[in-house]
């Protein structure tokens, strides 16, 4: 049930923890959703897909967990408990080589219950005495990322959450970091770019804040305060188009890209998909500086994305501008909860529109 092979959790063992991690069946590919407040772009995002995550083996020890979750969650719980008991064990019994290079033994153990959903673990009381498995580990460190509004930054003591930024939830990102709820935000740089991370990044209430590279561990309880947690691109979340990934200031606004077609149809200097031989073009990012946009085009560019840069005349402070926008291959898709874009190239596997068992 707990797994501690994940690329990402492992880099903490050189700082003397170690990360165990739940994985279910992600959004509501099981039939139950566990994932309520992802978005479109997170879905499609999703890391389940990466790595072991495309194994049948891997995806149906997800999908049988997922469903005990929801029928047996009794069983699901002390089943749980169980092995953050043998966990422990694990770690305390483990030896490690530690960011000096030095041979260590006796691993901290901490523990991600959300690595592919999103459930409120704060919520589940189980066992004799009913309580949640935070009360009953109560010096045990948890912790994970979370897209749910108003869940705060510590349920409990020993539980840190980082609220994580979507197309979407613009609304609650700025509420967190008004709450000094430190922000993931998932940036269109490569993985094997890190320093193309921003130092900084302004959130939509005008908060700025300093930006911390959240690949080099996922020890996100250890973070400063006040920090957003940059993200690298990965896996399908680098042919992203629909704002989930986002490649600096001034990105789209994604509640108007039926007005930008019909607009862009009537005036090439209007935001809108547009032809370039055989493909269409979408922007994903507007209202720059000619050497803003060009920064956005080299790194999509880097990570071997075509891109080009159009010149537009947008309205600012109620003056026309010269400005300039980025393009990248895509379609814009009309869905029935907003327009957003779609990119073409994309996995052909479909996405399962949200329902409950």
């Amino acid at each position: 049930m707990l797994g501690k092979d994940n690329p990402k959790t492992s880099k903490g063992e050189k700082y003397g923890y170690r990360t165990f991690i739940l994985h279910l069946a992600p959004s509501n590919l099981s039939g139950n959703n566990v994932c309520p407040s992802a978005s479109r772009g997170c879905a499609h995002a999703c890391l389940n897909t990466s790595g072991l995550g495309c194994m049948p083996n891997t995806v149906n020890a997800r999908m049988k967990r997922t469903e005990m979750f929801f029928e047996d969650r009794e069983r699901f719980m002390q089943r749980l408990d169980f092995e953050i008991k043998r966990s422990i064990k694990n770690a305390e019994n483990a030896t490690y080589t530690d960011i000096n290079g030095e041979q260590q033994k006796g691993l901290i153990p901490v523990f991600r219950l959300n690595g592919t959903s999103d459930i409120k673990f704060e919520n589940i009381k189980y066992g004799k005495d009913k309580k949640t498995v935070f009360e009953y580990f109560p010096n045990i460190q948890f912790y994970d990322y979370t897209k749910i509004p108003k869940r705060g930054k510590n349920p409990f003591p020993n539980y840190d959450l980082t609220f994580s930024r979507s197309e979407d939830n613009e609304k609650f990102v700025g509420q967190a970091m008004e709450k000094g709820q430190n922000v993931a935000v998932v940036f269109g740089v490569n993985k094997n770019n890190p320093e193309d991370l921003p130092k900084k990044w302004k959130g939509p209430t005008g908060l700025t804040w300093p930006v911390l590279n959240g690949d080099q561990s996922d020890l996100r309880f250890l973070d400063p305060k006040k920090r957003i947690v940059g993200l690298t691109m990965k896996g399908r979340a680098s042919q992203d188009t629909t704002g989930f990934v986002l490649y600096g200031d001034n990105v789209i606004d994604f509640s108007k890209l039926s007005e930008y077609k019909k607009r862009a149809s009537k005036d090439p200097s209007i935001l809108g998909q547009r032809k370039y031989g055989t493909e269409t073009f979408v922007p994903i990012q507007s209202r720059l500086s000619k050497s803003a946009a060009n920064r956005t085009a080299e790194i999509l560019r880097k990570d071997g994305r075509k891109a080009r840069v159009i010149e537009h005349k947008p309205l600012i402070a109620g003056k026309t501008r010269t400005a300039y926008a980025v393009y990248t291959p895509g379609t814009f898709r009309r869905f029935r909860n907003q327009a957003i874009m779609h990119l073409s190239k994309r996995s052909r596997r479909p996405l399962i529109v949200n329902s409950r068992r």
